[in-house]
């Protein structure tokens, strides 16, 4: 279903991949009984369609950059390394401290050899290699979790992948066979909402922004075929090493808010105030959440909650809004069921944060129109807005001086 932003409006993985999977077989001079070339890539520029077209259309709850994979020439999407922000042999100092400080059954640091480390949307996650195994360790802006060195291996064969580290704010982690170069996990019986596409990095995964609950069934869609994993571990539980105090959930706004947070992979949940509250049309509002330059988005459409988190200061992101003063993501509203099942919008708008404590306006203008005017609130704003290439995004301060001027980005 697509109840939520835009980011997350490609087809469901599996349907795209199968797709490129026959593309590919069709190609292929040899393979005379099978799926036709023509009909295969009519059902793969469906499926690339989806990334630009269906972004107000239904799709599961995928990034919108596909993993990093040529399939015989095809369209070729966005390196899931660059997405996940993978260094390879790097760790930051500050999180090797906090990850050694929590570790128990471990070796001794000196033993300790980096693999990766990958950042996304305000969790970063290490892979370290020891004479004892495997092991990965978590970091928040409050909390660390560390996996005790495992040292399992893969059984033989072809896209062989197995979750080795989960943790409660949903980072997932483990190991993928060589073989494979298209990964994306989820949870069985998802609807859209709890899936994830990792980096594949030195014969592992890293997935720091993944899904919550991953050993409840899980899973795996390698190179476009699709199983169940099975032994996927609990969440390995986190150390609460640099407390902060919570944010304030006193008001109703704030409890209905705290319901966007529950059952999402959105790090340090307690620590998201609530920003602004705003009804964009009869049956919707769009509620914002903040905690450092990290968003929590959620649409109340009188269905189910379920708030999705953005790192607005990430470049790799999928700003429309992408200033100085402000950033923000497009939010879609107002959603009509589709023939055939899914639902669809036009409705649009952008959600954000300031980034300039001067920022006192945000308006919407464009040729022959009336200017739109944002909601702002405690560091957040809601613009619903058309938000045109033809238009520009106006930010002032309380003067009226103009701090600055943003042309959407589409």
């Amino acid at each position: 279903m697509i109840d939520q932003l835009p980011e997350h409006r490609t087809l469901p993985d599996d349907i795209r991949l199968r797709a490129r999977r026959r593309l590919a077989e069709g190609m292929d001079p040899a393979a005379s009984n099978r799926t036709p070339a023509l009909i295969a890539a009519g059902v793969s520029l469906l499926a690339a369609g989806a990334v630009f077209a269906g972004q107000a259309l239904t799709g599961g709850d995928a990034e919108l950059a596909d993993p990093s994979y040529q399939h015989n020439g095809e369209f070729v999407g966005k390196d899931r390394a660059v997405v996940n922000h993978v260094e390879p042999g790097t760790v930051h100092p500050e999180a090797l401290a906090r990850c050694l400080d929590a570790a128990k059954a471990h070796p001794p640091a000196a033993e300790w050899q980096t693999i990766a480390t990958s950042r996304k949307n305000g969790t970063t996650l290490t892979a370290f290699r020891s004479s004892t195994g495997v092991f990965f360790c978590a970091n928040t802006a409050t909390t660390t979790t560390i996996s005790a060195p495992d040292d399992t291996k893969l059984e033989t064969g072809m896209r062989q992948v197995k979750i080795l580290f989960t943790t409660p704010t949903g980072t997932i982690a483990g190991l993928a066979s060589p073989d494979v170069k298209l990964l994306s996990l989820s949870r069985i019986g998802d609807k859209g909402w709890h899936n994830t596409s990792p980096a594949l990095v030195g014969g592992l995964f890293l997935a720091p922004s993944g899904y919550t609950k991953a050993e409840n069934g899980s899973q795996a869609l390698a190179n476009g075929y699709s199983f169940a994993l099975r032994g996927v571990p609990k969440p390995v539980q986190s150390v609460v090493d640099r407390p902060l105090p919570p944010a304030d959930r006193t008001s109703p706004e704030a409890q209905r808010f705290a319901g966007c947070l529950t059952d999402r992979a959105i790090p340090d949940p307690g620590q998201f105030a609530l920003g602004v509250t705003v009804k964009v049309s009869a049956t919707g509002t769009i509620m914002l959440g903040r905690f450092n330059d990290l968003m929590v988005y959620c649409l109340d459409d009188g269905g189910p909650l379920r708030g999705s988190v953005y790192d607005l200061r990430d470049p790799d992101g999928m700003d429309i809004l992408d200033g100085a003063t402000v950033a923000a993501i497009r939010a879609f509203y107002d959603f009509t069921p589709m023939e055939g099942g899914g639902s669809s919008s036009s409705k649009l708008a952008a959600a954000g944060l300031l980034l300039d404590p001067r920022v006192a306006s945000v308006t919407y203008t464009a040729p022959s129109a009336a200017d739109v005017p944002a909601v702002l609130g405690n560091g957040t704003f809601v613009l619903a807005a058309p938000l045109n290439e033809d238009g520009r995004v106006v930010i002032r301060d309380a003067k009226g001086t103009v701090l600055e001027t943003i042309k959407p980005t589409r």
